[in-house]
């Protein structure tokens, strides 16, 4: 090695050793810098904190622009000096950075709400100085300018930290502007709807223009204003240059509409209001500010619509009364009001279930109005009969409603009569028909009542008078004691005198002046005793009964004469129990109500309700066998015979009388698997009711003649051989007790 190549190493060794001797001091150096600038930040952002804060030096006027530049340089410093750090140096002095860093953030939303203040007094000013002028056209710009400044502004002044602060700012120009707004709103409210106004009559916008001067009109009465004489002065001078134009009619009662014109008039003549669909005025009585016409006229007929014409204009309401649909066969006891209308249906079919074209009478009871038929507008008032072709649905469909709009008219039927030539074949009737007249306001003495409605809240007396009860306000007495509504309303009863004074829209006193006690316990209709049967046939270990008594009373059973129960009437007189039956016997139930509370009878007593109960399947006993042993079902006749209803004894009990459903079927089965399902009225199948069972007249099994059911094919789609009798459905007694059908009965010989 030469003496160069030596210095070389030798050199470059010392100066290695230098360095690893001096860098343990720089490191030491560096971090010592950085505390440095991070407390530096750290003190900066504390002075800033106090700097913008209300319990600190800010005043909620002055920017410290200089507490927040030092704040943002010393942070920025200390974050450039991390930029060096090490990782977990990183972490541990970012961290000391968050709180001067938050100080930032909360002083630039400080300096932003100085800054929306300074924006937000400038146009308060402006629109303060516009004020001075007098001229409400300046005043109108400079308020629209200001107020859409205020909702910008706004905003900021919201996003300052620290309430009190926060109000600081806001105190200082949020208040004046919210109370120089308020001050001047009205005013240049009513000065804008009335330029409106004036643009609208201009181009024919009539209806616009009345809105505009209603709403402008409304404020001026409701408030003082700072330029009112100037304000209604051109009101005023507008409103007279608006044509008188039909605004709106509204109904008040049957007789009676008010007319709203859109300005005042001074006079009106009642030829210049007329109506359609037959209905006139006979008054016209004009408000005292002269934009309100009442009209008198004669009864509007429920749901009828009717257009009135003013000057050429037009309006239009209708008489209330929404069609209520019920339907023949619903034997539910309509309850309504002769403002009402109701549509009826009943559907008249032929067999196979084609639609009806024989004529069909429908007779009307004399307290209804029929107002359509088949959906055709008529004005039909009873006693009448009317003759109707059914649609091709076979329904014949009536609107009506009561004759006449003041007087009740209660327990009306209507029926429908199919005819061939002169003669009715088929009648099928209405429930009954209720129609009250709404009470007039006035005093009332000693009237009885008819009918109480707990569920709505009325009652009507036996002149057909319907009196609505108010859950309060109203003043209610029995036999001269005040009680509550509820109280009342569970003591008002069929029968019971009342006196009162009724107010439709206000209060109102009623008083029952004499209760009429009674007992009337009745059971629900499904257990009334139907024709043929030795009492009420079911199919059960229980029987669940229920019906109507007196509210609140308490009811007592009896079983064959001994005591098993009592419950107690809910405060709508409905109640209900449940107990047992004996199997395959007659079980008599006895009932009796009394008051509440009192001991049990010891016995039913002679007046109590009785109720026989036989209990019992419904099952098949024979079938007789066919005439034609051709293995041919089809047209073949047969009769099935119902089992008596027998006791363990083998004495009879029952002998049901069958029904027949229109969707009766029949499957039956022979021994190749040959399964096939007949069904009453498809082709040619009926079945009919006979003594003590019923008959089936088979109908056309070959399916490309007809559309009988083959559930299964077997081996040869045939009916061959004895035929079982799988299922029979839709066979039930009079209680609908469904018919059960036992393995082993066949059908042979036909």
């Amino acid at each position: 090695m030469n003496n160069k190549t030596t210095k070389i190493i030798v050199s470059s060794a010392v100066a290695a050793s230098a360095f690893v001797a001096v860098a343990p001091s720089q490191n030491a150096d560096a971090a010592t810098n950085i505390e440095t600038l991070i407390s530096d930040a750290q003190k900066a952002g504390t002075v800033l904190k106090w700097a913008i804060s209300i319990e600190g030096t800010a005043d909620g006027v002055t920017q410290p622009w200089t507490q927040f530049n030092a704040a943002k340089t010393a942070i920025a410093k200390a974050e450039a000096a991390l930029n060096g750090a090490s990782y977990s140096d990183k972490l541990k002095y970012e961290a000391l950075l968050i709180e001067p860093k938050t100080q930032l953030q909360r002083a630039q939303g400080y300096l932003d709400a100085i800054t929306a203040s300074t924006k937000i007094e400038a146009k308060t000013k402006a629109l303060s100085e516009a004020v001075i002028t007098n001229n409400l056209e300046q005043v109108e710009a400079a308020y629209h300018a200001m107020t859409a400044e205020f909702r910008k502004q706004t905003i900021l002044l919201d996003r300052v930290y620290g309430q009190s602060t926060r109000d600081k700012i806001r105190n200082v120009v949020k208040g004046p502007a919210e109370q120089l707004i308020n001050y001047l709103k009205n005013d240049v409210t009513v000065h804008m709807l009335t330029k409106k106004a004036a643009t609208d009559i201009n181009y024919g916008r009539y209806q616009e223009a009345t809105k505009n001067l209603y709403e402008a009109q409304s404020i001026v009465n409701s408030n003082v204003l700072i330029w009112g004489n100037f304000l209604k002065k051109n009101l005023d001078a507008v409103t007279a240059s608006q044509p008188v134009q039909l605004v709106s009619i509204s109904r008040v009662d049957s007789t009676t509409v008010t007319v709203k014109l859109s300005r005042a008039v001074s006079s009106i003549q009642l030829s210049e209001f007329t109506f359609d669909n037959s209905l006139s005025a006979t008054r016209a009585v004009l408000s005292n500010d002269g934009t309100t016409v009442t009209l008198t006229t004669s009864v509007q007929t429920p749901g009828t619509k009717y257009t009135m014409k003013f000057k050429g204009n037009s309006a239009s309401f209708t008489a209330p009364g929404s069609v209520v649909p019920i339907q023949i066969g619903n034997q539910t006891i309509q309850h309504r009001e002769t403002t009402e209308v109701l549509s009826l249906v009943a559907n008249f079919t032929e067999p196979y279930n084609q639609p009806s074209r024989a004529t069909v009478r429908v007779d009307i009871p004399a307290g209804i109005k029929v107002v359509s038929i088949n959906g055709i507008e008529n004005n039909i008032a009873g006693a009448r009969s009317i003759n109707v072709t059914p649609e091709k649905n076979g329904n014949v469909t009536i609107g009506f409603t009561a004759k006449d709009v003041n007087v009740a008219a209660i327990d009306n039927v209507i029926t429908f009569n199919k005819m061939e030539g002169n003669t009715v074949v088929e009648t099928k009737s209405s429930a009954k028909l209720n129609f009250y007249a709404p009470a007039k306001a006035g005093s009332f003495s000693n009237k009885k009542i008819y009918y109480v409605d707990i569920y709505n809240n009325y009652f009507v007396t036996t002149d057909g008078m319907k009196y609505k009860m108010k859950t309060s306000g109203d003043v209610y007495r029995n036999e001269g004691i005040a009680v509550a509504f509820d109280t009342f309303k569970s003591a008002l009863d069929l029968e019971d005198t009342i006196t009162g004074t009724y107010q439709p829209t206000a209060n109102s006193t009623f008083e029952i002046t004499s209760n009429f006690y009674f007992v009337d316990l009745l059971l629900d209709s499904k257990f009334a005793y139907r024709s043929g049967t030795a009492g009420y046939r079911m199919d059960g270990s229980r029987i669940d009964l229920n019906g109507t008594a007196q509210p609140n009373y308490e009811i007592f059973f009896y079983k064959n004469g001994a005591y098993i129960g009592k419950t107690r009437v809910n405060t709508n007189g409905t109640w209900s129990y449940s107990t047992n039956v004996d199997q395959n016997a007659i079980s008599d139930y006895s009932f009796v109500q009394q008051v509440a509370g009192k001991a049990v009878p010891t016995s039913p007593g002679w007046d109590a309700k009785a109720l026989r109960v036989v209990e019992g399947p419904l099952d098949l006993l024979s079938i007789k066998g066919g005439t034609t042993a051709d293995d041919d079902l089809s047209n073949e006749v047969l009769v099935f015979t119902v089992a008596p209803l027998k006791n363990k004894n083998g004495s009879v009990l029952a002998q049901d009388q069958v029904v027949a459903l229109s969707n009766a079927t029949i499957v039956v089965q022979d021994n190749d698997g040959t399964k096939i399902k007949f069904t009453n009225n498809q082709d040619n199948t009926k079945f009919t009711p006979v003594s003590n069972g019923f008959q089936v007249k088979f109908g056309t099994i070959d399916p490309g003649k007809g559309t009988a059911v083959i559930m299964s094919q077997g081996k040869d789609s045939l009916l061959t051989g004895a035929l079982k009798v799988i299922s029979i459905d839709g066979i039930q007694n009079a209680y609908g007790l469904g018919m059960n059908v036992n393995t082993g009965f066949q059908i042979t010989g036909y």
